[in-house]
Order: structure tokens, then C-alpha cells, then sequence
């Protein structure tokens, strides 16, 4: 897939992908804070030009969102646009963590955890904004 646009702020690489996806990988060289996922949202929002786009997120392995990085993350207002978000989790770690975000957090977006990449993106699919 073509990526479009690439910023890196922090720990996150953000891609634009042509299909109208946005990736964001989460690097594990420090831990994640509420401090930068409020840095990187108005940055998040200049990519996709402020309108809602399907998200796309993957974690190096040991990238591990603590409880208050969850509660905030999950909150709808948190991040506007996001119309849905797909997390990779492919580590038990993540598969755990994903479970508790999911269950305890209930994020205020769809949100689903896959195991493989490819599935996610066809899920994310139906919340690309029609043209």
C-alpha cells in the first residue's frame, strides 16, 4: 500500500495510507504517556485534513499502554478523528491488554483487536468516508 504522508512525533510513526486508512505504529523506546497522545492528536488531525478516518495501530512488543494512557485513549473525545480503530495484537501481552481495554475502558469508537494485519484493514474498510 502507498503511504501518502508520513509525520513522526515521539514514540508514534503516523502513515497516511492512499486507501484512506491512517497507520500509527508505537515505537517501545519509552513509555507511552497521556502527555504525548495529547500531542499527537492536533497532528493526527492536520494529516487527515480534521475529518474522521479509520485508524489503524501497531505496537512493537514491549509498547504496553498503561491504565491511564487506556482510560484516556478510550474516550470518544479524546481523538475526533477516529471513525474506528483496529489494534494489532499479536503478543500476549497486547492480546491481554487489548482484552482489558476493550472490556474495562470500552472505547467510545469501534474498536476491535486482530491477530493479523490483513483482517484488520478489511474491518476498517467500511469506515473509510465514502467520496
Amino acid at each position: 500500500m502507498k503511504i501518502t504522508e508520513t509525520r513522526i512525533v515521539n514514540i508514534f510513526t503516523l502513515n497516511m495510507r492512499e486507501d484512506g486508512i491512517l497507520h500509527t505504529h508505537v515505537s517501545s523506546e519509552r513509555v507511552q504517556t497521556v502527555n504525548d497522545l495529547k500531542e499527537v492528536v492536533p497532528i493526527v488531525g492536520e494529516m487527515v485534513n480534521y475529518k474522521q478516518v479509520p485508524l489503524l495501530v501497531t505496537l512493537d512488543d514491549f509498547a504496553l499502554p498503561s491504565a491511564d494512557v487506556r482510560k484516556f485513549w478510550a474516550d470518544k473525545e479524546t481523538c475526533p478523528y477516529n471513525s474506528a480503530e483496529a489494534f494489532i495484537a499479536v503478543s500476549p501481552g497486547h492480546k491481554m491488554i487489548g482484552n482489558f481495554y476493550l472490556a474495562i475502558n470500552k472505547p467510545g469508537r469501534p474498536t476491535k483487536m486482530f491477530s493479523k494485519e490483513e483482517e484488520a484493514i478489511i474491518w476498517l474498510k467500511f469506515f473509510i468516508p465514502k467520496k
